[in-house]
């Protein structure tokens, strides 16, 4: 299930917060960020924020347990994943279209919160690992050859290859050169 990231929120107030660093630890749902609840779960993002006039510098750490499927053994597993990330809120900033990838966001003058749900989503989805290998499945012996080990070196690795040896020009089939 993947919800649109548009429909949720996840705000951070700034209204009450002075000019300087600040340093906060919050933890949305899956739901809160638009993420699959049966994979993501766990969420954590520590988060600072460098207050100043007119903007707000997010920067913060974002985990979560993801349950994800092995792609050795299609069994599923439980996966930590993290990733840093920051965000620019700025009064100057003007908004270009829907560029998700922007980093500089608008920030308004009389802005109570800020709006981390789509960076935070973005950051997990991205953090996930791009080949999924279960811990139990990194160490095992991955079978490269199929069938029994032939013992006989003048036999054809493989029978399907006897036709093409005898297109060869000495034409013998079971010719190993």
């Amino acid at each position: 299930m993947t919800t649109d990231v548009r429909d949720t929120v996840f705000r951070v107030r700034i209204a009450p917060l002075p000019d300087g660093l600040h340093q906060e630890t919050h933890h949305p749902s899956a739901e809160d960020l638009g993420l699959d609840p049966e994979v993501f779960s766990g969420i954590e993002v520590d988060l600072r924020l460098d207050v100043a006039e007119r903007r707000v510098l997010a920067a913060y750490t974002a985990r979560a347990t993801a349950r994800l499927e092995c792609d050795r053994t299609l069994e599923m597993y439980d996966e930590p994943v993290e990733a840093d990330h920051a965000v620019l809120f700025s009064a100057d900033a003007q908004p270009d279209g829907d560029d998700p990838d922007d980093d500089l966001l608008p920030l308004d003058a009389d802005a109570l919160a800020i709006d981390l749900t789509a960076p935070v989503h973005d950051t997990l989805l991205l953090a996930l690992p791009l080949r999924r290998v279960s811990p139990a499945a990194r160490a095992a012996e991955i079978p490269t050859t199929f069938g029994e080990p032939d013992d006989d070196d003048d036999s054809p690795a493989d029978h399907r290859w006897a036709a093409l040896r005898g297109l060869r020009p000495d034409g013998d089939p079971d010719s190993s050169d």
